[in-house]
């Protein structure tokens, strides 16, 4: 290449070059078209869109007289010898008919074309140069001087020549190749054609007839019939080899007619596809075992005595089982997408929903509590989980999951609250008798001088207050779960009670140092003295949990509206495993730590259950062995918090 020249500047060259030409990949069979020129364009009136991209072939469109066939012959030979010798090869006289602009008529036109391979730097060849010149005044003068029977001669004999291109240039893609002549029924095959056949060398016609699949022979003949009419063979069979083998094979035709319309020869292909079949046959037994699965798990789910459920991405249902039907009345479209919330009570529903599209947008494991109307006419409590599903590439799909009648459990709880509930009022009266009793007993002692005496009074006070805060724990538990825990919202200095409350409880400690963080909080509209019971358990716990350590950080911050506390220690630290059951009911410390810190287990879901009604949110954050930090925020605004428990 010159130097001197740029890529540009030879793209400029071949574009304006004043011969026709196109660029040719040699991806056989197609031959892509990858660049054309103007003059191209202009000699043949073609647009480049049609023809960038496309097969070679594309430029041959049908013309009102068909030399397409013989066309693609003449070109597969010329491509295929070009690119074997690495020498351009010439297609001589052959007729390519242009379309006249703006009409549906053709120009008749001839053309001679030399075929030029680009060859890389190995010597191998890249893409061909296809270069038409327009030579059909030269080829009609030649033609008048040919007499009219050396041309019928030679043209049947660029025929068979053609034909014999074609039948090397589709054996080379596996492909056999047949010249059935329907006159005398003699047959012509190629070798691959007899192999895929079971022969080793070509046979004759009755032969290879006489090696069909019995069942296959009828749709061999009938297709055979039928190709007469319409022009085109094309049937699949099975045929059988010496080694009872079966094999399958397409076969593929075109017939050709005489000048009075009767058919004379059928010239075509055939293609082994056992292996194709083999394929599909897997296919089908892999997908019959698929619909065995899927029949055997809906009838799983079916029987399932828990509701099924699935939802995609946008938290639509888009699946229930029969349970669910079973308890709501609903049909199974009536459930879908957002119509199961129908049969949930309506009191739950602003509180399912909400629930159900936080866990959707964060992506985490859902679950909640609903009662549903149920088809017998009553509220049935439910329990709702769902596990997050993810699609291969890692993007969340949806949920799969699971709803439990737990109305029972829900009866034996209230059962069991009220008896708690009972049992805590009738143990306050006497407790509180005896304290009252302690605490004058401890005063005559000390005025009698009696000092041990009054240590040990002072001591059974001390136990008494241990029993009337288990007490009151208890209380708090079943009026939680009876949706009686009143709220009394105020506006107070948020850390003004922190200071206040850390004094009192530094009093009752000398093995802890409370250790004061505070950033400016102001005013929050809250209950006080809930807030002040929430605070109190996490430091009291605090200590009690870090009998090893003597410090305990008390930190509080404002951002966003928001007021959050942290408690820090620097104890026994909660385990991974264990620090999304710390908040629920009668949760303890496990293993040889267990009988080390007394307590029912019931001061931090009291503490989350207050945080919740109040609009805020409480988690902890530990490390097994180093400590905990338990944390709350809540809202400063008075539209944000909640007077009660609905």
């Amino acid at each position: 290449m010159d130097k001197g020249i740029s890529r540009n500047g030879y793209t400029e060259i071949f574009n304006n070059s004043p011969l026709a030409q196109l660029i040719i990949n040699t991806d056989s069979p197609y031959y892509t078209i990858l660049e054309v020129n103007k003059a191209y364009l202009q000699s043949t009136n073609t647009k480049r869109d049609a023809l960038i991209g496309k097969s070679v072939f594309a430029a041959f469109p049908a013309n009102p007289i068909d030399h397409e066939s013989k066309n693609i012959e003449q070109a597969i030979f010329s491509f295929n010898e070009a690119i074997h010798t690495k020498k351009p090869h010439t297609m001589s006289n052959y007729r390519y008919d242009i379309p006249i602009p703006d009409t549906t008529k053709f120009e008749e036109r001839y053309w001679t074309t030399a075929n030029t391979p680009i060859l890389d730097d190995d010597g191998n060849v890249m893409f061909l140069i296809h270069s038409p010149s327009n030579v059909t005044e030269l080829f009609k003068l030649q033609e008048r001087e040919i007499a009219g029977i050396a041309d019928q001669v030679n043209a049947r004999r660029q025929l068979e020549e053609a034909e014999e291109r074609t039948r090397l240039a589709l054996e080379a893609v596996d492909l056999g190749t047949y010249d059935l002549d329907l006159i005398s029924g003699e047959m012509i095959t190629s070798i691959r054609f007899a192999n895929i056949f079971g022969f080793d060398q070509p046979v004759c016609r009755a032969d290879y007839v006489k090696v069909f699949h019995p069942d296959d022979l009828k749709i061999r003949n009938k297709s055979h019939k039928k190709a007469l009419k319409k022009g085109i063979l094309f049937y699949e069979a099975r045929v059988l080899w010496k080694d009872q083998s079966v094999h399958w094979v397409r076969v593929e035709g075109k017939v050709y007619y005489n000048t009075n319309g009767n058919p004379y020869r059928i010239l075509g292909t055939l293609l082994d596809i056992t292996e194709e079949k083999k394929s599909l046959a897997q296919q089908l037994k892999l997908k019959k075992a698929l619909a065995d699965s899927e029949h055997l798990l809906k009838k799983i789910t079916s029987a399932s005595p828990a509701c099924l459920f699935m939802c995609n991405e946008n938290g639509a249902i888009t699946y229930v089982n029969q349970t669910w039907i079973d308890w709501t009345g609903l049909s199974y479209d009536e459930n879908m997408v957002s119509g199961w919330i129908d049969a949930v009570y309506i009191e739950d529903r602003k509180t399912s929903i909400t629930r159900f599209l936080d866990t959707l947008a964060t992506h985490t494991l859902h679950d909640v509590e609903f009662r549903i109307n149920h088809v017998d006419g009553t509220l049935h409590w439910c329990v709702a989980s769902g596990q997050p599903q993810y699609r291969t590439d890692g993007s969340f799909s949806g949920y799969i999951g699971s709803c439990t009648d737990i109305t029972l459990q829900k009866e034996l709880q209230q059962q069991k609250d009220a008896f708690i509930g009972i049992a805590s009022h009738e143990l306050k009266t006497p407790v509180t008798s005896i304290k009252a009793y302690t605490q004058v007993m401890e005063k005559m002692l000390l005025k009698k001088g009696e000092m041990v005496e009054a240590r040990m009074m002072h001591k059974m006070d001390g136990q008494l207050d241990r029993l009337t805060s288990l007490i009151n724990d208890l209380l708090d538990v079943t009026k939680i779960n009876s949706g009686k825990l009143q709220f009394n919202a105020q506006e107070f200095n948020f850390e003004l009670l922190i200071r206040d409350l850390i004094e009192d409880l530094q009093r009752t400690t000398e093995t802890h140092r409370l250790i004061e963080k505070y950033s400016p909080t102001g005013i929050v509209f809250a209950d006080k003295e809930r807030i002040g019971q929430v605070v109190t358990n996490l430091i009291t716990n605090a200590i009690k949990y870090s009998p090893n350590a003597n410090e305990i950080i008390i930190s509080t911050s404002l951002k966003d509206h928001e007021v959050t506390v942290r408690v820090e220690d620097f104890g026994v630290g909660i385990s991974i495993d264990d620090q999304n059951k710390v908040f629920e009911q009668f949760y303890r410390v496990k293993g040889e730590m267990q009988h080390t810190f007394a307590g029912l287990g019931l001061g931090l879901y009291i503490s989350s259950e207050i945080i919740k009604r109040e609009g805020g949110k409480i988690w902890v954050e530990s490390t097994k062995d180093k400590g905990s930090t338990f944390c709350f925020c809540i809202p400063v605004h008075k539209e944000t918090a909640i007077d009660s428990i609905e």
